[in-house]
């Protein structure tokens, strides 16, 4: 409704309006900037000529997400609804990209360091399911980007496979500021180690959803209901680590 062109839609209005506050702080000292951009988010509404970058065909249109078994939905449905979802991430990343690139022309890339992450994913068609949830939790929907890049690209190409949790990212400011955090503060500071290639000190991560939570070891990934009923266990080190719960056959490690 009242989306005319591209610049309408949620993304471009987003990062323009941000890279807008750049140019009116760009002589601050200091600034703290955080920009939430919705998008990519169901309804997945975008430009046609985003959605046939991925399928030219037309037809039928399908923008929602179920929440449920989508096998009803038919092949060529599932393939429209994924178009679109990769269209709204190909527009998202073009207008981050146009903020990004007034950073530049601000001049700001020399000395602001940049965080980009998630808050979840979403199944859509994965295992059959189209939508997000706690219960059975998958790497599609809790696995999650972060990418930091730091003053004049120091450290790029940096990978790391630390354990980093989204209150980490509170303590990460801190430390790059060369400050502790306060005692308050369960987040870690992990900058130092991503570099430095050490693991962090996380063996581990909880994701709370509901009342079903999630904890993800280097070897497991369990879930499970609040009072520790219906279990379910993979072992990551399978070729297929989400295809059978072995919680069953290891009652310690589900303890």
């Amino acid at each position: 409704h009242d989306r005319r062109h591209e610049e309408d839609y949620f993304s471009p209005q987003v990062f323009k309006t941000a890279a807008q506050w750049l140019e009116e702080n760009q002589d601050a000292s200091q600034f703290f900037l955080t920009v939430e951009s919705f998008d990519p988010h169901e309804p997945w509404l975008v430009p046609a000529h985003y959605r046939k970058l991925y399928s030219k065909e037309e037809g039928q249109e399908q923008v929602k997400s179920g929440y449920a078994d989508c096998t009803q939905l038919g092949a060529k449905m599932l393939a429209r609804t994924r178009a679109n979802y990769m269209g709204s991430v190909t527009q998202s990343d073009r207008w981050f990209g146009y903020f990004f690139e007034s950073m530049r022309v601000l001049g700001l890339l020399d000395n602001t360091i940049v965080f980009f992450t998630s808050d979840h994913g979403h199944s859509i068609g994965d295992r059959n399911y189209m939508g997000k949830r706690g219960y059975p939790s998958m790497p599609e929907v809790f696995e999650v980007p972060l990418m930091v890049r730091f003053p004049g690209a120091e450290h790029a190409g940096t990978v790391s496979d630390m354990f980093v949790q989204h209150h980490d990212l509170t303590a990460a400011v801190f430390e790059a500021l060369g400050m502790s955090p306060p005692d308050c503060l369960d987040g870690k500071p992990f900058l130092s180690d991503a570099i430095s290639g050490n693991m962090g000190t996380r063996d581990h991560v909880t994701v709370g959803w509901g009342s079903t939570p999630t904890v993800i070891t280097r070897d497991w990934w369990f879930n499970a209901k609040c009072d520790g009923t219906g279990a379910l266990l993979y072992d990551r080190s399978a070729g297929d680590p989400y295809a059978v719960n072995v919680a069953a056959q290891y009652p310690d490690v589900v303890r």
